[in-house]
């Protein structure tokens, strides 16, 4: 069944993180009909995951989950009506359209793309088997499961220290797996620092994790040499790394890396689509930029509409 979005939107946005929930609320709040489509149900996108929000420009300390949900309130009390089904394909012909994973198709004016990214994946033997059952890529959710227990956090930027500190006020020892020097912000290493119970493998990569029932260790592979060497542990938390979430869109508004070609206000290459967050090439990776390029996609967007 084909309903048309004309009538419940001008403004598609297209993502619930803090991008997408940022411009849907200011793109509300300008006056205009927005339908917000969010199919995971995971308002806040990874940020959601965050136990504790750096940078906000507001006192006191605030969980992803609690922003998220502030904003999709703010959203939804400014008339954003949202959608809870993953889009399958945007298409931009003669009328842009979208298609739902339900098989519905809807006719916006102006889209944003604020889509996000998705954990990349280590790709080695063990991780979808024990997806789980002792890999995990959220410790604020799973990091219960192994209070004092040994784990290991794979990977070296911001999300796998802040995943790391984390599960240090739970774990026995927390082992960081890093292929190479570390690249989170200093106050998140200096942080890291002060753990005693946080240790590093430098200059290795997973191999394989393993186990029979549940995880049991990994095997490392040494980047530099490559040989091998065993680590035991109960959890194995990888972060290493997004890519971007926009294989619906047209491939020729898309990167050789996935990402939207968007300049600073988030225009793309066709005037009737945006972009903005983790999906546009060049983005810098703070959760204030995110919502910063969401406001901005959107007033390029209602402005389109003015012309």
């Amino acid at each position: 069944m084909t309903r048309p979005l004309k009538n419940l939107c001008e403004i598609a946005v297209i993502g619930g993180g803090l991008a997408g929930l940022a411009a849907a609320r200011h793109a509300a709040r300008l006056g205009r009909l927005v339908t917000l489509f969010e199919g995971s149900g995971m308002y806040g996108g990874q940020v959601a995951t965050v136990d504790e929000v750096d940078g906000l420009a507001a006192p006191g300390h605030f969980s992803g989950q609690d922003v998220a949900i502030h904003l999709l309130e703010e959203a939804q009390k400014a008339g954003v009506h949202v959608v809870e089904v993953p889009v399958a394909k945007v298409s931009a012909g003669e009328k842009l359209a979208i298609t739902d994973e339900e098989g519905r198709t809807y006719h916006p004016d102006a889209i944003v793309v604020a889509s996000g990214a998705s954990l990349r994946k280590l790709g080695v033997p063990g991780e979808e088997e024990f997806a789980g059952r002792g890999v995990s890529r959220c410790a604020t959710c799973d990091g219960g499961f192994f209070r004092d227990q040994d784990v290991a956090v794979i990977g070296g930027g911001d999300a796998a220290v802040t995943e790391a500190l984390v599960l240090a006020r739970l774990c026995r020892e927390v082992v960081m797996v890093c292929r190479g020097p570390l690249k989170a912000k200093r106050v998140y290493v200096d942080r890291l620092d002060a753990r005693e119970n946080v240790r590093f493998v430098w200059d290795n990569e997973v191999a394989e994790i393993v186990g029979e029932d549940e995880v049991a260790g990994l095997r490392l592979r040494n980047v530099k040499g490559g040989a091998t060497s065993e680590l035991a542990c109960a959890g194995v938390f990888p972060f290493i790394g997004v890519e971007p979430n926009t294989g619906f869109m047209p491939a020729k508004l898309r990167t050789k890396g996935g990402h939207l070609e968007a300049d600073g206000g988030g225009n793309t290459s066709d005037r009737r689509i945006f972009a903005a967050g983790a999906v546009r090439a060049g983005y810098g990776g703070n959760v204030t930029q995110a919502m910063s390029e969401g406001v901005s996609a959107a007033e390029a967007a209602v402005g389109l509409l003015a012309s």
